[in-house]
């Protein structure tokens, strides 16, 4: 239990010690490595959305305010992140001047990878194609996991979400 705790800590200070940009217009967007992202998905002790995305996707524009309206409108605690995939010369400015204006709820994180061969399969064997929008579904105390390497209708959504409980 020790060993856990110790890991979990270790892996919470290189997440918050991860290069951060501040804009004037938002909040705090961390640049992440995708082994931070893998880290968190791992070792999360709350149900937790992790959200692949770029501002220039239409299916992600049309996906995330599903997973606002669904997690606002529910009482049960879920840590929700969106891991934008947007090109590095968006990164910080028109990436935060755009989480501002669409007001997006979730923790919004910068994936500082440019690789996708080599990042999607780290999250799931199954994400080969670098397609988004994607999302993992996770309650490692359920040992649960889903990935999802396409856009989710709200019903869809609402499905997996209640499997998180």
């Amino acid at each position: 239990m020790r060993k856990v705790i110790l890991i979990a800590v270790i892996i919470m200070g290189a997440l918050a010690s991860s290069a951060q940009v501040k804009s004037s217009n938002t909040a705090t967007i961390k640049k992440v490595s995708i082994k931070d992202v893998k880290a968190l998905i791992d070792t999360s002790t709350m149900p937790l959305i992790v959200n692949f995305w770029a501002s220039w996707c239409g299916p992600c524009i049309r996906e995330i305010p599903y997973f606002d309206s669904l997690i606002a409108a529910s009482a049960k605690p879920v840590r929700f992140v969106l891991v934008s995939l947007d090109f590095p010369d968006s990164y910080p400015k028109q990436l935060s001047d755009f989480v501002k204006k669409k007001g997006y709820k979730g923790e919004v994180v910068y994936l500082n990878e440019t690789k996708p061969e080599y990042y999607c399969p780290i999250i799931d064997k199954q994400w080969t194609s670098g397609a988004i929008p994607a999302s993992i579904f996770v309650n490692n105390r359920k040992k649960y996991k889903q990935f999802y390497p396409t856009q989710l209708t709200r019903e869809k959504l609402a499905i997996e979400f209640a499997k998180l409980f």
